[in-house]
C-alpha cells in the first residue's frame, strides 16, 4: 500500500513554515490487515491516539480528497493528506521492545480493574505512558502486546490510574468521554507551603511555549486555552499540604502549572517549581497521583475506579 502525506499550503499561512515536503509511506511498512485511520496515523507519526483523533475531528485529514471519520479503514492506494505539521516516526521507534514473560507479569500486577471492555492500571511514577526519546519501554508497548489501546495519558512522573480500552467500541466511548469532559478525574498532590484558602477554583488559560530547546506550558491570558482546576486542602503540615485536585479541562501539565501559579508548586516538580520544591524527606518522586476516575455511563453502567493513595 502506498499513501502520500502532504502539508497544507493553508497551514503554512497561519504560522512560519517548518520543513515541508511530500512524505511517502513504503508499501512494505503496512500490515496486511487494514487499519483504522486514527491508528494508522499513530503508527506513522510520533503522536498520541488522542491527537490523531483530534486532527481527524478538526478536519485536518483528507482521504482521496474527502473528509472521513476516525473509524475509516485505510485501503490500498488511498491518498492521504495531512493539514498539520506532524513528526514522522523514525525506524528506531518502530522497533518493538522485547517483552519477556516476567516483564508482562510485572505489568499485569499493576491492573486494579478489568472487565470485558476496559482495563485500569495503577501506573508507578517513572513509567512512561508512551515511547519517545530516551524511553526504552512504555505502557503503550505492553498495551499493544495485549491488543489494548491507550485512550489518555499521564506524565511519566505522575503515578496513578491509567485507562486502557480492550476494543474499538470502548476506545470510541472513552475518547468521547474525555473529549466531552464527562469522565471525572481526581488527583492528590503534595504541594510546597500551605494555601491560605481551604478550597477554590483556579482559572488560568495555558499555552505550550518553546523556551530554548525545552517546551513548557505557561499561563497565557491572550492566546492560551481555557484551563480550570478545582482544589481542596485535605491536610496541612509544617511546610507542605495535601491537596485534592479536580481538573475540569485536560490541558498538558495543567495541574502542575496551576499549583505553581497558586503559589504552591508540587513537591519535587523541578520543571515548574525549581529546586526549591525538592524535599528529600518526602522522597525523590514528583508528588502527583491520579487517585480516582468515574465514568458515569459505560456500556450501561457507572464505573468508579479508585487506587491506593501513595501519600
Amino acid at each position: 500500500m502506498k499513501s502520500s502525506f502532504r502539508n497544507s499550503e493553508r497551514n503554512k499561512r497561519r504560522k512560519p513554515p517548518r520543513a515541508s515536503q511530500d512524505q511517502e509511506v513504503p508499501a512494505e511498512d503496512q500490515n496486511e490487515k487494514s487499519l483504522r485511520l486514527d491508528k494508522f496515523l499513530c503508527k506513522k507519526f510520533d503522536i498520541s491516539f488522542g491527537l490523531a483523533q483530534k486532527i481527524i475531528r478538526e478536519k485536518k485529514v483528507k482521504v482521496n480528497g474527502k473528509r472521513v471519520d476516525a473509524a475509516y479503514k485505510v485501503e490500498k492506494e488511498d491518498q492521504i493528506e495531512i493539514f498539520s505539521d506532524l513528526k514522522k516516526r523514525h525506524d528506531k521507534q518502530k522497533q518493538k521492545p522485547q517483552i519477556s514473560f516476567e516483564k508482562m507479569k510485572k505489568f499485569l500486577s499493576f491492573v486494579i480493574y478489568e472487565d470485558e471492555n476496559l482495563v485500569a492500571i495503577d501506573k508507578p511514577s517513572g513509567f512512561a505512558t508512551q515511547g519517545g526519546s530516551g524511553i526504552e519501554i512504555s505502557v503503550n508497548d505492553f498495551a499493544q502486546e495485549k491488543g489494548w489501546q491507550l485512550v489518555h495519558r499521564l506524565d511519566k512522573d505522575t503515578s496513578g490510574i491509567l485507562l486502557l480500552a480492550k476494543n474499538n467500541e470502548a476506545t470510541e466511548v472513552l475518547t468521547e468521554g474525555f473529549k466531552n469532559k464527562t469522565i471525572e478525574k481526581t488527583y492528590l498532590a503534595l504541594v510546597c507551603g500551605v494555601p491560605k484558602k481551604s478550597e477554590g477554583t483556579i482559572v488560568i488559560p495555558l499555552r505550550k511555549k518553546l523556551l530554548g530547546k525545552n517546551e513548557k506550558v505557561l499561563p497565557d491570558f491572550e492566546e492560551g486555552k481555557e484551563a480550570i482546576t478545582k482544589f481542596k486542602v485535605l491536610k496541612t503540615f509544617a511546610d507542605h499540604a495535601l491537596l485534592e485536585l479536580k481538573p475540569l479541562t485536560g490541558r498538558t501539565h495543567q495541574l502542575r502549572v496551576h499549583c505553581k501559579e497558586l503559589g504552591h508548586p508540587i513537591v519535587n516538580d523541578v520543571k515548574y517549581g525549581g529546586k526549591e520544591t525538592l524535599k528529600k524527606e518526602l522522597g525523590s518522586k514528583m508528588c502527583l497521583h491520579a487517585r480516582k476516575i468515574v465514568i458515569p455511563k459505560f456500556f450501561g453502567k457507572k464505573v468508579e475506579i479508585e487506587c491506593k493513595s501513595v501519600f
